[in-house]
């Protein structure tokens, strides 16, 4: 799996809890008093990609994580030449693969994080009661894309 499809991999999961997170909120807040009617909540849509690919900090992490992904392919080759044995030599191919996914992990986690509050951010001034990803919506929803964009920007 590509680089980019985990990160929106990783993107949408975090936006479909918070989603469900704030829906839980307001439905709990709302309990006491009657329900509102479907037509009067207000609907977010979002493109995760184009929000991620304009995050001011996604170019120096790329950079970095390609680096590191350069330096762990060296040290899996020069791993798997010091062995004879197939088995092990993958298994050292394997731990510097994993070692690398764990620094994208840890690259990316501030960038999906920034990503996240900029949703919730546009969300609450807009009194937006769910947001969703535009590629689940067939109709309806007002695009948010462009104002989480600009909200990162604001941050850096």
């Amino acid at each position: 799996m590509s680089v980019k499809k985990l990160i929106l991999l990783a993107l949408t999961v975090s936006l479909i809890i918070a989603s469900l997170s704030a829906a839980a909120s307001a439905a709990s807040k709302k309990s006491s008093s009657s329900p509102a009617p479907i037509a009067s909540e207000s609907v977010g849509i979002v493109d995760r990609g184009l929000i991620l690919d304009n995050h001011p900090g996604l170019n120096q992490a790329r950079q970095q994580l390609a680096n590191i992904a350069r330096q762990k392919e060296n040290e899996a080759k020069a791993a798997a030449d010091k062995e004879t044995d197939t088995a092990k030599k993958a298994q050292a191919v394997q731990a510097k693969r994993m070692e690398l996914a764990q620094e994208e992990q840890r690259l990316m986690a501030p960038i999906y994080r920034d990503c996240e509050q900029a949703v919730r951010e546009v969300a609450v001034k807009r009194k937006l009661t769910l947001v969703l990803d535009k590629f689940v919506v067939l109709i309806g929803g007002v695009d948010i894309t462009q104002d989480v964009i600009q909200q990162l920007s604001r941050k850096k």
